[in-house]
């Protein structure tokens, strides 16, 4: 049960002074015999099978409730005073059905396939003054609720909040509360099985009870009726999309905007390939072309060159904490295969079940748990670490270490809240395992593969195309547009400028009530960015080594930072245009958006360094240096 009245009295509602807690007969007793698991069992066969016979059963589950202005903070339907089975069963949910707050169970609406159901009571709920306080204020912040008929999603409001002036005009209107009290189920059907759902879309007075005042004795009705209709227009297949789109408010994603953000990080990625060809064509490669020609027996007779080649000596010396940088880029290139997996499935269309995205996101961070060891431990090998096995460690831990306590403190934040984004211990054990049991395994196998193949490729060989003299090269002092904070925002700035449009609707997906559809747009853009940051950083590079300094490793990662930054800081733009507020929801909203900008620092700085690498390898891989 949520604590001193729920959710909203902790929200800042007015409504603090209550204390005591939601007592339901049904809360606490969630059936712990032999019966829920085989309810459970019945439950996931009839989601499986998803055809009905006349007169068969429709599950109608009941889910959570929410702020309209915050979605991620979600509370159990039966925290509220709502009619409430004598016993609550929990109902079948996939692990990302879990993840993202949903606690589905069973109600009193009873459904039957194709059997119209004229207005039923299904209990007359007497309501105290702090339950009609409650309700109150659940209005007073957009609370929803969610439930679920067979496997389609229906989001309704609790109630409505009007002003009416009852003395006429000139008076002072007053505050008046609805709560809706009738459901009207409008199903449609296409053969054996439900391809659409509706209650009460259009509100009126017999679907709501004025509860503004509270009584001694009050007494609530509630109700629902059931009406059938045949929709041979809708597919079965299509139905969960169709049904998930209704629902949107304000309808579906413009294209347009889409296609116009594409467009615009298509000219940017344009002018920055141009320019990056240029230098290449027109300075590199003559640089090199003149370097060339010169005959072995005549080179150490020229004339000193200046720029990029004096470097040779010292361009593929060893950064600085390279057991966390060859870490770091193990990390990010697993997290860069994990979202090349996860817009790919989506391109498919698969993403419209609830919870589909995290679970994919919870498996593909698994099965590419081998791509961040093995990058890790073969970067390291080359740059002659020795401590092998923490390198290894360390890079398993590279995210999800910051993820843990992030995650720690906010589910602690959500158990004092009563919330359901709170993982169940069992979910809990359940992830900690997959980490045990999968990641990190795979994470070793993956390290020992890449430090062996690394081993093997240079066996008696230097790994890069030059030498690396014992002692560094004195580094000049740079420009101002030659500083790392240039480059720092250069590089930050420019890829970010190619997302930030399609961001938007990313965090309205998010935070918000839309789902996001338009996984081809985003793989574009997504493509877009890594080709605008890796060529950017390549270009900076350049710039840095014809200034002869050769510290360009950590700089080249260091654009992976510049986008998380400028991503953070979008972070907090967003949040001022909602309504979010109190601890839950700043605590969610800040903390796990950091947790995404370290991902986004981690794969970004990984792909722009290989990016660099590629390039700083080539140009020196050219030259005839001993």
């Amino acid at each position: 049960a949520a604590p001193s009245g729920g959710p909203i009295l902790r929200e800042g509602a007015g409504l603090s002074r209550i204390r005591g807690r939601l007592q339901g007969p049904a809360l606490g007793t969630m059936i712990r015999t032999p019966g829920r698991a085989m309810a459970i069992l019945a439950m996931l066969v009839a989601c499986v099978e998803c055809m009905y016979e006349e007169e068969q059963e429709v599950v109608v589950s009941m889910n959570k409730v929410w702020p309209f202005t915050n979605p991620t903070e979600t509370y159990r339907y039966y925290d509220f005073p709502f009619c409430q089975p004598s016993v609550v069963m929990p109902h079948f949910m996939t692990l990302g059905q879990v993840l993202r707050g949903d606690r589905l169970v069973n109600s009193l609406y009873k459904m039957h396939f194709k059997r119209q159901v004229p207005r039923t009571v299904v209990c007359n709920r007497n309501l105290s003054e702090k339950d009609v306080q409650l309700f109150k204020a659940a209005i007073d912040a957009n609370y929803m609720f969610e439930l679920f008929v067979g496997e389609l999603p229906i989001d309704r409001p609790f109630g409505v909040k009007s002003s009416i002036d009852e003395h006429g005009a000139g008076g002072v209107p007053t505050d008046r509360y609805f709560l809706v009290n009738y459901l009207d189920f409008i199903i449609g059907y296409n053969e054996q099985e439900v391809v659409s759902a509706n209650v009460t879309r259009d509100l009126n007075l017999e679907h709501l009870v004025d509860i503004t005042e509270w009584k001694e004795g009050m007494t609530i009705q509630f109700s629902y009726s059931v009406h059938y209709t045949h929709l041979p227009d809708i597919s079965p297949s299509q139905a969960l999309e169709l049904q998930l789109k209704s629902t949107m408010p304000h309808g579906h994603q413009n294209m347009d905007i889409h296609w116009l953000a594409i467009i615009n990080s298509f000219v940017l990625m344009l002018l920055i390939l141009s320019l990056f060809l240029l230098i290449i064509i027109r300075v590199v490669r003559s640089d090199l072309s003149r370097y060339l020609q010169i005959p072995d027996e005549e080179l150490n007779a020229v004339e000193e060159e200046t720029g990029w080649k004096l470097l040779h000596a010292d361009v593929f010396r060893s950064p600085k904490h390279r057991l966390f940088f060859c870490s770091a880029v193990g990390a990010g290139a697993q997290l860069f295969s994990m979202v090349v997996m996860i817009v790919l499935v989506g391109c498919i269309g698969v993403f419209y079940q609830r919870g589909a995205v995290a679970s994919a996101g919870v498996v593909s961070y698994m099965v590419t748990s081998a791509v961040g060891g093995y990058g890790s431990a073969h970067l390291y090998q080359k740059l002659g670490g020795e401590k092998w096995a923490w390198n290894i460690f360390v890079t398993a831990l590279m995210f999800v270490g910051p993820a843990f306590i992030i995650w720690s403190f906010l589910n602690t934040v959500a158990i004092f809240y009563g919330s359901t984004a709170a993982f169940p211990a069992a979910t809990i054990l359940l992830m900690f395992a997959m980490w045990a049991c999968v990641t990190f395994p795979l994470t070793v196998l993956g390290g020992i593969v890449g430090r062996h193949r690394a081993m093997k490729q240079n066996q008696g060989e230097s790994p890069f195309p030059c030498k690396t003299n014992k002692l560094a090269r004195e580094i000049p002092a740079c420009r101002w547009y030659q500083s790392p904070i240039t480059q720092m925002f250069a590089t930050g700035f420019l890829p970010f400028s190619a997302i930030y449009i399609e961001l938007h609707y990313i965090f309205n997906s998010v935070w918000g009530p839309r789902i996001y559809s338009l996984y081809g747009i985003l793989l574009l853009a997504f493509a877009m960015l890594l080709l605008v940051a890796g060529t950017v950083t390549v270009l900076f590079t350049y710039f840095h080594l014809n200034a002869e300094d050769h510290r360009w490793w950590w700089r080249s990662f260091g654009t992976g930072i510049a986008v998380a930054s400028f991503f953070y800081v979008y972070c907090i733009y967003f949040f001022m245009q909602t309504g979010m507020n109190g601890l839950l929801q700043c605590a969610f909203f800040f903390l796990y958006s950091l947790l995404v900008a370290h991902g986004l620092a981690l794969m970004l700085g990984s792909m722009s360094f290989y990016a660099t690498y590629l390039f700083v390898n080539y140009i020196y891989s050219r030259i005839k240096a001993e």
